[in-house]
């Protein structure tokens, strides 16, 4: 989750993979690449004014996502102080000491943009933290999980669909990147790993609660950051590690004697079970979007199919409890650009990797992709510069959409490949509305556009083909067959000139 300040309030986010039937007799599937869905969400940052709010979910509707981000503090709807209230009883929604106006608005005003709303709950009042050393942030030291069950009940009830004429929320994401300190401390007791267990214990305690109230919501477990350490006294834990010891998995490392190539296979360490709906992490990434991070452990875009490999290892060890078939979701990515950030990504080469980018997350499993966020921060007050449209002075109204909003919309890849002396150009792309359609492919020679290919997107707007390079072409694109949309345009050349960096630009 990014902390971040849009007119008073501060926001986060997070994302995800599913799990077995409760009996665990059930056998279940795999995360399969390439299949299924391809949905986008953007998050949403509230405004000072409902006619504002309204423009905002409208455009992130408009930017072909069917999610939103709602992002919900415990501690601020909670009672505050180090005492529980005495009488308080915190699963009831209607209980007078929950202060519930604020998310109520938020959930309603994306319901009637036409958007399902999904609900990332952190950070714990201080009543329901541990003893202990302090924690680095408040609200993350050793939350309890039974009494995060009885709030995640409140929660779910209230919006269960049949609470004071409230729209009901199905997606529920717990925690946001509990392998950093700043969320879930500590990370390591006595240089053992401690945030795994305690993790997984209030995973399990939320997922619980959140199916108690309907069989069918979805619970989004995981929100890992992207980087962390492997030293005994880390205040980060890397990724795929911190997933592992929440699962039950352990890894193996496999040098090929001929190749040097190293692999990893991955078996049960013990026979503990999480459980969960999605898995979720957030690939934040210092240069383009196959790129993998030099750390092992670490999981950056280019390894998101390591992470699935995690996941589906513990699914078929039967450490994953859920009624539903697994997923695995990208609750939270994005780079700066430049302009307005100076160290961000180039918006040319942005525009490029953010379709590039849609395809990555496919081929890698990935069905959900959240995008942080829908409008750039002020620079002179935030780091984030990572929004689909430039900010303004003059409020949301004013705001110009950025190139990168139309791939993000309409996201389409052609990529070339070359074998014995042949080059075939792949294919693929996703419908604007994720709906299926025909598709006009055409491709570039010099300075004219000709069409090449027909395509027919599926039911989830998905569309792909591998053809022969056509003499002379440079670039395709892909157009709607009504004429009413068409992608950016991508170049078989990869630039030559290409960018590493924070991901937050300057202000990492």
């Amino acid at each position: 989750m990014r902390k971040l300040v849009r007119g008073s309030v501060i926001l986060l986010a997070a994302m995800v993979v599913l799990a077995t039937g409760a009996s665990g007799a059930r056998k279940m599937a795999t995360v399969k690449a390439s299949s299924g869905a391809l949905n986008t969400a953007i998050f949403f940052t509230p405004l000072s004014s409902t006619a504002d709010n309204a423009t905002e979910l409208e455009r992130i509707q408009a930017a072909g996502a069917k999610y939103t981000a709602i992002h919900v503090y415990w501690s601020q709807i909670a009672p505050s102080g180090t005492t529980k209230p005495a009488g308080f009883q915190a699963d009831d929604p209607a209980d007078s000491n929950y202060k519930w106006a604020g998310t109520d608005n938020q959930v309603k005003a994306a319901v009637a943009a036409g958007l399902k709303p999904m609900v990332f709950i952190t950070q714990a009042p201080e009543w329901a933290e541990g003893s202990g050393i302090g924690s680095q942030d408040r609200g993350s030291h050793k939350p309890s999980p039974s009494e995060l069950a009885k709030f995640v009940t409140a929660a779910a009830t209230r919006y269960s669909g049949s609470f004071d004429g409230l729209p009901r929320v199905q997606y529920w994401a717990i925690w946001n990147e509990p392998n950093l300190n700043t969320f879930l401390d500590p990370q390591v007791v006595k240089k053992k790993a401690f945030s795994p267990a305690w993790y997984r214990s209030m995973l399990n305690a939320a997922a619980d609660a959140i199916h108690g109230v309907s069989a069918s919501n979805v619970v989004i477990g995981g929100e890992t950051a992207p980087f962390g350490f492997n030293t005994a006294n880390r205040t980060q834990t890397r990724p795929i590690t911190f997933m592992e010891n929440v699962l039950c998995v352990k890894e193996k490392k496999v040098v090929n004697k001929k190749t040097k190539a190293v692999t990893y296979t991955y078996k049960a360490s013990c026979k503990t079970k999480t459980k969960f709906d999605v898995w979720s992490h957030h690939p934040y990434t210092q240069g383009g979007p196959t790129m993998k991070s030099p750390n092992h452990g670490n999981a950056s875009l280019g390894d998101m199919g390591a992470m699935r490999s995690v996941l589906n290892a513990a699914i078929k060890a039967n450490h994953v409890v859920s009624s539903q078939k697994p997923r695995l979701w990208v609750t939270e990515f994005s780079w700066d650009s430049k302009p307005p950030d100076p160290g961000g990504v180039p918006i040319a080469l942005e525009t490029r990797w953010v379709s590039q980018m849609l395809y990555q997350m496919r081929i890698s499993g990935v069905s959900l992709v959240s995008w942080f966020l829908l409008s750039d921060q002020p620079m002179d007050s935030s780091k984030f510069q990572s929004g689909l449209y430039y900010a303004s002075s003059s409020g949301i109204s004013s705001e110009r959409a950025k190139p990168i909003l139309r791939a993000f919309r309409f996201p389409f890849v052609a990529m070339p490949q070359t074998v014995k002396g042949k080059t075939t150009v792949t294919l693929w792309g996703r419908t604007p509305a994720g709906k299926s359609g025909q598709v006009l492919i055409e491709s570039k020679s010099g300075s004219k556009w000709k069409k090449v290919k027909t395509l027919s997107a599926n039911s989830f707007g998905i569309f792909k083909a591998r053809i022969a390079k056509p003499a002379g072409a440079t670039s395709f694109k892909a157009l709607l067959s009504n004429g009413s949309d068409q992608s950016a345009a991508f170049a078989l050349k990869t630039p030559k000139k290409s960018w590493h960096g924070g991901v937050f630009g300057i202000n990492t």
